[in-house]
């Protein structure tokens, strides 16, 4: 293949992936205000300036780009893999690698996870990201409750991920530290300590296990 023939097929990639931009770009800006149901290929065609026939080349509908950000949104998980937590250096090498996946599509996090406009995508992205969660418990029981109280425990630090990331508040090292105190340290204490937030109820009073203990009985 001769220089000019790679500049030209370069130069047509480039053209392509620009009008795709421009297609994804124009829906998303729609997107964010109106249901997807009221967005149309006209309205998009006229936002990018390019005619209908210039859309079908990309684009079957309108659905067809919202799914193409949902699948780089997923994939981009894939980035991250760290099978399990040897160290505190490995805690933070996860969090950082995952706060630039989160910053990079903060916004469409923010639509279609936090404020959850497409609530199957959105327990579909969670529950790959718990997927791809390191390996951070371990248990002597494999039976169904043991694995239920995982599960659960993951979605809270899948959760409370997301929302650092998306209120844009917290710097990183905030977040590695508050990650790390909630698992080894316990939240109450935690909070206390590093952002000095009581809690109401002191639960490590003997009075109130008692009660606890009574409502078990």
């Amino acid at each position: 293949m001769s220089y000019f023939e790679v500049i030209a097929i370069q130069t047509y990639d480039n053209a392509r992936k620009k009008t795709r931009d421009k297609i994804i770009n124009a829906f998303w800006s729609q997107y964010k205000i109106k249901p997807i149901e009221k967005i149309t290929v006209k309205g998009i065609t006229d936002a990018c300036q390019i005619h209908r026939a210039t859309f079908y080349l990309y684009y079957k509908d309108v659905y067809a780009v919202l799914e193409e950000i949902e699948y780089t949104l997923i994939n981009s998980l894939d980035q991250v893999s760290i099978e399990c937590f040897e160290t505190s250096n490995d805690l933070d090498s996860y969090a950082k690698a995952l706060f630039i996946i989160f910053q990079n599509n903060r916004e469409y996090l923010h639509y279609l996870v936090l404020e959850n406009k497409q609530p199957v995508f959105a327990m579909k992205y969670k529950n790959k990201l718990k997927d791809k969660f390191p390996n951070v418990f371990r248990s002597k029981v494999d039976d169904s409750k043991t694995n239920l109280i995982i599960d659960m425990t993951l979605s809270v630090l899948v959760d409370m991920f997301i929302q650092w990331a998306d209120t844009n508040v917290f710097s990183i090292v905030e977040i590695i530290r508050l990650a790390e105190g909630f698992m080894v340290n316990g939240i109450f204490h935690t909070l206390l300590n590093d952002f000095n937030i009581e809690p109401v109820i002191d639960l490590r009073s003997d009075r109130y296990k008692s009660l606890i203990e009574k409502e078990f009985e």
